[in-house]
Order: structure tokens, then C-alpha cells, then sequence
């Protein structure tokens, strides 16, 4: 690896770690969905309120990685959702490994798998490999990163029995994007067009088993692939996003148009909502709130941000009457890649949750230079009057995305992360578009920003809720996030990326930001080797801090207690 840095003194380690701000974090405060893990973390974007944030700290310093501070457990593909619990008293994660479910927990420093229960690959020639052969492709796919050839990494992946060079792709069509996990620390998830559920065998025992999958598979005449094709990249239609309604129903979404509940326990279909228009299509999760009787789903098509709502018999309304609305957004035109079709990027995220603090929930929108859009999530303020530029009266407030000079597209596939009054965003959009060898996004995410350069920018936002506006606090023009969905540390107020230095191409980090004035207030740095790419997944952490979540190669904990301590 390179060595742009030097060892840290001992003083200056102690004055890294004091450096976290002394004001205390302000708490989450969604109340917990009484049907899904009373956790942190119990679903693909952390919570219902789809915040990507927690309260737990993580250490702010500068750190390269030793053998030592890191552990892999490798997976079988690329594995995005990974949850935790209490158990007896014990905190255990279950990690979706790509096309298995992984129950595993810390002990004496390291990770130990409790059990597992796989699913059937379905995906044609597919032959599975050894951890430590999968190990290997890990190795040798960081000899061609650090050779910069494109060509021969290419013809390396396709090569491979397991199907590297389509693994991000086939999480859609056989593995798990979105998930929860249940009060009962049962995991349902969704991929192509099938529903599946995971039971422990005793949810009370932290080394239960698990049992083996429940399918339901959906039915033809729930999918539009022409509608799919039309105004995204994908090949047809399937089902996407997944959540849990306060009220206990089991919600998924279709990449073409359609909202679908389900009984949790059987998985059986109980309603199904369709968009309106004809293009319309759900590109991303939702968030779920107690809102409307435990009712409420914020969902975001590529022209319109819907508050639906399920009623107590697992109906699906669009009516004012149950509380539900609908509120147009500036869908822009179609970006370039990553962007999988015009319209918002993100999973809507809610935010606000005091008594004194306005209820919103907040996506950027598609304009070429994105604006952060909030929306009146349940009431609007007494003799409320639309915003000039806006085009609903339930935009509370919208503020274009500025990252800087020569950032004239501005585009996020990631959520928004917010915490407190504080939101977060990256720009995913390259500033040159140059030619690719191949569009599979898993072979497309390890050469940006390792062998080619990548996207650049994030910025920082603060709501005031006496003026009902969004303030930009600082932008970044010199890092960049290349695919992971970004988290908030409160406890440490720094926001975590996972990419690079402009300028210092090749050579791998995870960053933190401070939430107040955007400065490198941490950077974990992790070179060359691919293992450390984050692949599309959220940046997650365990309660103590350590970074903790699937990889390109399989799930890493990281530990900076054990890492060598360098100098910014």
C-alpha cells in the first residue's frame, strides 16, 4: 500500500479521541415498531424511520488496518442486509451472506457463527466455492486493481464458478436487498419475485438454530415488465423494497408501480395498491411510521412522494379521509449510471419527532443538481401556503445540492442519512463518464475510484424548525463515496462513507465527517484490498463502535483499538 502517512504520537492519539464534541447527541426518537426487533438495527436501513443513523459512537482518529483489527467471514455473494438483537442478554447479528442467513456474535474479539440456513440458488451455472478459495478471488482481484487492468480483472470475474461478475445483480433476482428482522428475530426478505421468512428455532436461546425458509412466491399478475423497461435500466419487473407497518403487516414494493401487504407469519397476500401513472415506477425502499393508527407508508415513485396508508385489516388507502396523500417532486431526467432511472434516489427518510420539532420526511429529487426535499409527513402547519418553486403544497422546504466547483451534475442513489436536525448526503455521479468494459454494477464498483477515478462529493444540511428551511453548512468536493449508503454516528456526530481521497485514487478509506463543519474528523484507510469494499451495502457499526457489516467479499469487523494510529 501507499504510505502518504506518518506514525501519530501518543499525545496526539489522546487529543484525537477528546476531540468528539461535548455536546451530547440528540437522540432518536421514533418510537420502536412493536412488531420488529427492539434494536438499533433491526432492517436494511437500520429503522423504520429509514434514518441510516444510530447513537452509538464510533472512534474518531486516523487508523490503517493490521491484520489483527480486522476478521472476514466470507460469504457466498455479495451480502447488503445485516441486523442485530439482544438475546439473553447477549448481542447477537444476523447477516445475509448472499444466498444464506447468517447467525453469528463477538466473543473474545472475534466473530463466531452460531448457525445458518441457506436458500436454493436458482441463478444458472452457479457452483459455489470454499471460504478460502473465495478468499483467493479477493487476493487476485486485488493483484489486477493494483496493476489498473481493467481488461484482465474483467475476464477474471467472468471466469469465476460463483458468479462474481453478476453478484450484485443476482441479489435481486435470488438473494435479499431489503429485509427486517421480527420481533421475534425472524428474518423476511425479498428478492425477484418471491417473499421468504427464516424462523429460529428457539427465539429465546441466543445459540438457537435456525429453521429452514418459507417461501411464497407472487404471482405473475402483480409484475409489469413492460412498465419496468420503460423508464429504468433493470430487465423486468420485480419486487424491491420491504418494511413493516406499525400496525403489523408485512409491505413490499414492486419496481413496477405496486404496493403489496402480506400477513408476516404465513406471508399470504392480503391488498395490493397501484400508481397511477403510467410510468411510474418504485426505485427504492420506504419508511414506516405510527402515524394514521400505525398505518403510515412513505413511499417515493419516480414523479410523486406517497403517504399510503394500511388500515387495520391490512387495506391499503389513498384517501384523505384515512390520512394517507400524494405530493408531486421535480422527477428531472434520466442520469447516468448508478442512477437506475430519473426521479428521487433515495429511500424516503423521516425525520423530526419532538414535540417541538417539525415531522417531515425528506428524499432529494431528480434535478441535474439534486435538491434535499422535505415534506409534511402528517399535518400542515396552521395558514400554510405553498413555497414559490415548489410543486406541492406539502414541500415544507427544498435547497439545491451545491458540492462545489465544477459539479454540475449532482445525483445520489443513496438515501439521505439524518440524525437530530442534521441530514447528510453524497453525490454518486462521476464527473467525466468514461467508457466501461462492462455495466455489471459489481464489476463497475471495484474499478471506480480504484483503478479510474470515482464520484466526488458530500454535503451536510441543518433544518430550522422555526423557519420550516433547510441551511447547507459545508460541502466536500474532495472525497468520494462510490456506492455504500452513508451512516451518522451521533454519539461521535460524524457522518461514515466508505471510498476515497480525490486525488489519492487506488488508496481506500472509510471517512468520517464532522456533522457541524463537514472536516475529516476520522479515516480508517484500507488500501488496496478489495475486501474493504463496501459493495452497495449500509454502513453499519455493532453497540461497541467497531464498523461491522457485509462487504465485497463477506461481512468485516473492524476494530481501530488494534489498528496502527497515523497522522492526517
Amino acid at each position: 500500500m501507499k504510505k502518504p502517512f506518518r506514525l501519530a504520537s501518543a499525545a496526539l492519539a489522546v487529543a484525537l479521541l477528546a476531540a468528539v464534541p461535548a455536546h451530547a447527541a440528540t437522540p432518536l426518537a421514533q418510537a420502536h415498531n412493536p412488531y420488529l426487533a427492539q434494536s438499533y438495527n433491526n432492517q436494511t436501513h437500520w429503522d423504520d424511520a429509514a434514518s441510516d443513523s444510530t447513537d452509538i459512537a464510533v472512534p474518531r482518529g486516523f487508523f490503517e488496518v493490521t491484520p489483527e483489527s480486522v476478521q472476514l467471514i466470507p460469504n457466498e455473494s455479495v451480502g447488503l442486509p445485516s441486523m442485530s438483537d439482544t438475546v439473553a442478554g447477549q448481542e447477537i447479528q444476523w447477516w445475509w451472506s448472499g444466498f444464506g442467513l447468517r447467525k453469528v456474535k463477538a466473543a473474545g474479539g472475534k466473530l463466531v457463527e452460531i448457525a445458518r440456513s441457506d436458500i436454493p440458488v436458482k441463478l444458472p451455472n452457479f457452483a459455489p466455492v470454499s471460504a478460502e478459495e473465495r478468499r483467493a478471488q479477493a487476493a487476485a482481484i486485488q493483484k489486477f486493481i493494483e496493476a489498473r487492468d481493467e481488461k484482465g480483472l474483467l475476464d477474471y470475474v467472468k471466469s469465476q464458478p460463483n458468479r462474481v461478475a453478476t453478484a450484485s445483480s443476482d441479489q435481486v433476482a435470488n438473494g435479499a436487498v431489503y429485509a427486517v428482522l421480527t420481533r421475534d428475530d425472524a428474518f423476511i426478505g425479498c428478492n425477484g419475485r418471491q417473499v421468504f421468512r427464516i424462523d429460529q428455532q428457539d427465539p429465546k436461546n441466543p445459540a438457537s438454530g435456525m429453521k429452514p425458509a418459507r417461501f411464497t412466491t407472487l404471482p405473475a399478475s402483480l409484475f409489469d415488465n413492460e412498465r419496468a423497461r420503460a423508464k429504468t435500466r433493470l430487465p423486468g419487473d420485480m419486487s424491491f423494497g420491504m418494511g413493516m407497518s406499525f400496525n403489523g403487516y408485512l409491505v413490499i414494493n414492486t419496481l413496477g408501480g405496486k404496493v403489496i401487504t402480506l400477513n408476516r407469519e404465513t406471508l399470504e397476500i392480503i391488498d395490493t395498491y397501484t400508481t397511477a401513472g403510467a410510468d411510474e415506477s418504485f426505485m427504492n425502499s420506504f419508511a414506516t411510521g405510527p402515524e394514521a393508527n400505525g398505518g403510515a407508508v412513505y413511499v417515493a415513485s419516480n414523479t410523486t412522494m406517497y403517504r399510503l396508508v394500511v388500515d387495520a385489516n391490512g387495506k391499503i388507502r389513498d384517501d384523505e379521509a384515512s390520512g394517507a396523500w400524494a405530493a408531486k417532486y421535480d422527477r428531472g431526467i434520466q442520469m447516468p449510471s448508478p442512477k437506475i432511472g430519473d426521479g428521487t434516489g433515495s429511500t424516503p427518510t423521516l425525520m423530526g419527532f419532538g414535540p417541538d420539532e417539525d415531522k417531515l420526511v425528506v428524499i432529494t429529487d431528480g434535478a441535474k443538481k439534486m435538491r434535499l426535499v422535505s415534506f409534511w409527513r402528517d399535518g400542515m402547519p396552521a395558514g400554510w401556503k405553498q413555497k414559490p418553486g415548489t410543486q406541492s403544497p406539502r414541500i415544507a422546504d427544498q435547497i439545491e445540492v451545491d458540492m462545489g466547483p465544477g459539479l454540475d451534475i449532482v445525483q445520489s442513489e443513496q438515501s439521505v442519512s439524518i440524525y437530530g436536525d442534521q441530514a447528510f448526503v453524497v453525490n454518486n455521479i462521476l464527473t467525466r463518464e468514461e467508457p466501461q468494459l462492462s455495466h455489471d454494477s459489481y464489476y463497475v464498483n471495484l474499478v471506480n475510484g480504484a483503478t479510474r477515478p470515482g464520484p466526488v462529493g458530500a454535503a451536510g444540511f441543518k433544518w430550522d424548525n422555526r423557519r420550516h428551511a433547510w441551511t447547507q453548512q459545508w460541502a466536500r468536493n474532495d472525497v468520494s463515496s462510490i456506492s455504500v449508503v452513508p451512516m451518522i454516528s451521533g454519539g461521535s456526530r460524524m457522518a461514515i462513507i466508505d471510498g476515497y481521497f480525490a486525488g489519492h485514487w487506488g488508496d481506500r478509506h472509510h471517512i468520517g465527517m464532522d456533522l457541524d463543519t463537514g472536516k475529516t474528523v476520522m479515516s480508517i484507510r484500507t488500501g488496496t484490498n478489495p475486501m474493504f469494499n463496501g459493495m452497495y451495502a449500509p454502513v453499519k457499526v455493532d453497540s461497541e463502535g467497531h464498523l461491522l457489516y457485509g462487504m465485497a467479499f463477506g461481512m468485516v469487523r473492524m476494530d481501530t483499538s488494534k489498528m496502527k494510529r497515523i497522522e492526517p
